[in-house]
């Protein structure tokens, strides 16, 4: 494929780092629409033989950064408008990620994004619910090499979320040792898979849906067995349970009887299987279906419609608005102090700016808890909640702006992050706390400074406002004295 045969339309390519898979996607959006043009795919259990902290080995390692090699390969091939990559329950729960993703930007040179489980749960439902109709409630169940997503949606919305850690590499190593089968195995497996499924089932069984619709390789590979390759058919729980009895009377998975499976699907499908028995026994599924679209798709969906995954940002941040009580008329005045600040001094890229926005309507959040030690419980509250629409990076970076939005600035230090270094990080920090020390006690009728910024000195210029507040300079030589923590001067006029 050449430049010259995708001449319209934006060119994007998504990249899901999965715990079984890797997949490569990509595609055309053209007028509103997707045209997919090229899927790659490689199996590299990326799960396989972690350590009991979850550590990856450095042979799955070495599988994930080989498959990276040829899709690198694949991506200089075209150019694209946009490529995004998401890291799921592998990396997620990972010690080590930071050595992959070290040697995997040295393959990609693009940030490499690691989601949390519902927001991959999320967006695989984007994924499903952008190419097909989803008129009424579904359940949707991805089920990957490291954890199981549950998702029960109608239309675009998604209204229950969950992730739950099992999946088929997980339950391969921990129930089918050496790939061994039997009665006994298989019945362990789907138990403790119940049992995980326990604290979500009466809320999903309340909640209510009319269908179910499956969306992972382990499902395509158990609904082309039960069903002789028509994926057309649906799936129900006796054709689960026949296969299940058929499969633990073979000793080992390389005498399993079936040749279109490639060998690691093989060695993964007693433990897939018995993942989804237990859901379809605990959720009460009467059958489901099988969908080819999924988070590679949902990725898809979000690069070619940027407003879309910036409105599930906002959302977020107004429900959590809501959620505790927050003086929302007070945060507008924030952010628009800071944001002014922030162009007036030239702080920063203008991309930057939705966090000034999204860090003042929350800077309060910590309320919740207790006035005293507000910032560190509003760190807390963040670093702890689902947030839809924001990688575990950007959660990272929206709690660090909370956490040091007032008070000493010991021991500040900016987190590691791919999205933004630390100059940009402090270049959000330092407008952010300007303005929230403007505004103290909701004083809103000081006319906001004239800002500079000469090396690494803010100089306000405030002209006779200042000369008739005096608590405001005594709040802007104590912001001054904790500026000089992080390197960095105030001086005003």
């Amino acid at each position: 494929m050449t430049p010259a045969e995708t001449s319209q339309g934006r060119i994007l390519a998504a990249i899901d780092l999965g715990s079984n898979s890797f997949h490569l996607g990509i595609a055309r959006a053209l007028e509103g629409s997707i045209q997919p043009m090229h899927r790659m795919k490689q199996r590299v259990q990326l799960a396989q033989d972690a350590d009991d902290k979850g550590n990856l080995h450095p042979e799955s390692m070495e599988r994930g950064l080989e498959c990276l090699r040829q899709f690198s390969q694949r991506l200089t091939e075209m150019r694209f408008d946009e490529i995004r990559i998401v890291a799921t329950y592998a990396l997620r729960q990972a010690p080590n990620r930071r050595d992959f993703i070290r040697q995997a930007r040295e393959i990609l040179d693009y940030p490499i994004e690691v989601i949390s489980g519902r927001e991959e749960a999320r967006l695989i439902y984007t994924g499903v619910s952008q190419n097909q109709s989803l008129p009424f409630p579904t359940l949707v169940i991805d089920i990957g090499g490291g954890s199981t997503e549950l998702v029960i949606g109608q239309g675009h919305e998604p209204r229950q979320m969950e992730s739950l850690n099992m999946g088929c590499v997980s339950y391969q190593s921990r129930y089918f040792t050496d790939s061994k089968i039997s009665p006994k195995r298989m019945r362990k497996a789907i138990l403790a898979a119940e049992q995980q499924l326990e604290k979500l089932q009466q809320r999903y069984l309340r909640q209510g849906f009319h269908g179910a619709i499956g969306c992972s390789g382990t499902i395509k590979a158990i609904a082309s067995i039960v069903n002789d390759g028509d994926l057309s058919q649906p799936i129900t729980l006796e054709q689960l349970e026949t296969l299940a009895k058929r499969i633990v009377e073979f000793e080992h998975t390389e005498q399993l009887p079936f040749e279109h499976l490639a060998e690691l699907r093989r060695k993964v499908l007693p433990s897939g299987l018995a993942i989804l028995i237990a859901c379809f026994r605990q959720l009460e599924i009467q059958q489901m279906e099988f969908s080819e679209h999924a988070l590679r798709e949902g990725v898809l969906s979000e690069l070619a419609d940027e407003a879309l995954h910036l409105d599930v940002q906002k959302r977020t941040i107004l429900s959590l608005q809501k959620r505790y009580q927050l003086d929302r008329l007070h945060s507008e005045r924030i952010f628009a102090s800071a944001s002014q600040l922030y162009h007036q001094a030239k702080l920063g890229p203008k991309k930057h700016r939705p966090w000034l926005h999204f860090a003042a309507a929350l800077h309060e959040i910590g309320l919740q808890i207790n006035y005293r030690g507000i910032h560190k419980h509003g760190e807390y509250i963040l670093i702890n909640s689902n947030l839809p629409g924001f990688t575990l990076e950007e959660q990272q970076l929206l709690a660090f702006l909370v956490r040091w939005h007032r008070k000493k600035l010991t021991d500040c230090e900016p987190p590691k992050l791919q999205l933004m270094d630390k100059d940009a990080i402090l270049a959000l920090l330092l407008p952010l706390r300007l303005s929230v020390l403007m505004h103290l006690g909701r004083r809103h009728h000081i006319p906001l400074p004239q800002i500079e910024l000469k090396k690494r000195t803010l100089k306000l210029t405030f002209g006779d406002n200042l000369k008739e507040d005096d608590l405001l300079a005594t709040d802007l030589e104590m912001e001054n004295h904790h500026l000089e923590e992080l390197g960095w001067a105030l001086e005003w006029r």
